[in-house]
């Protein structure tokens, strides 16, 4: 819920600030709901780091854990000029799919092959993050 407050004023910023939308209201409700699915996917890393430590510590420590992969992304240049290592990394970070996904939305249309590589992205973060989740949970109920 926290990603959808802070993707609500970004929308209304760059609005105001002038970008048209190419799948217009639908798009940003699509553009919100891919933030807030994404958020979600995320959610279980920290639950598992909890459930597992029981540290709140290492909970609120855990973003540095994926802090870096937000640098490792098309966040800041095309994937067309990344080059090396980098470029391989950017292959392989879900992050990358995530925002195509929400470019497209905003910028191309409905293209969706890449809104559906973010979709499976995004599915494939929340599989992960929630299997991990789980398994902490039964760990920690078979320890008590």
């Amino acid at each position: 819920m926290l990603i959808v407050a802070l993707a609500v004023p970004v929308i209304i910023l760059g609005l105001v600030l002038g970008i048209h939308v190419a799948t217009g209201l639908l798009g940003i409700v699509f553009f919100v709901l891919l933030a807030g699915l994404w958020g979600l996917a995320f959610t279980g890393f920290p639950y598992a780091i909890a459930l597992r430590t029981g540290n709140p510590t290492a909970v609120n420590n855990a973003f540095l854990l994926f802090f870096p992969f937000a640098f490792l992304t098309t966040a800041y240049l095309p994937a067309e000029a990344l080059t090396g290592w980098l470029a391989t990394v950017v292959k392989v970070n879900p992050t990358t799919y995530l925002l195509d996904a929400m470019r497209a939305v905003l910028q191309s249309g409905w293209k969706w092959e890449r809104i559906g590589k973010g979709l499976l992205a995004i599915l494939s973060m929340g599989t992960i993050s929630f299997t991990l989740a789980f398994r902490s949970l039964h760990g920690r109920v078979n320890r008590n």
